[in-house]
């Protein structure tokens, strides 16, 4: 892990939930950071999206139902798509500041 790659998941916690940050969960616990590693399964820090505890590993989460369950369950097209709507709320957020 470098700096960089520290500073920037915590900009990725920092910016809340990508689901509940949309309304389209309840979210419960922390935000932690989740790597994406669609396809290759390859993972990097700065591929990481927020999500609260339950979004991740509850019953409603990637972890706890499995990715393709909770893709569908949230109208997302890919787990890379989440990298999307993590860069928004990063963006808002700075934005606010």
């Amino acid at each position: 892990m470098t700096i960089a790659s520290v500073r920037h998941m915590n900009n990725v916690a920092g910016a809340g939930c990508v689901i509940g940050n949309r309304g389209l969960g309840a979210c419960s616990g922390q935000v932690e950071v989740h790597h994406v590693a669609e396809g290759s399964g390859e993972r990097s820090d700065f591929g990481t999206v927020g999500l609260c505890a339950e979004h991740h590993r509850g019953q409603s989460g990637i972890h706890g139902m499995g990715t393709k369950a909770f893709l569908r369950l949230y109208k997302l097209p890919t787990e890379y798509h989440l990298l999307i709507l993590a860069n928004e709320d990063i963006a808002k957020k700075r934005k606010a500041a």
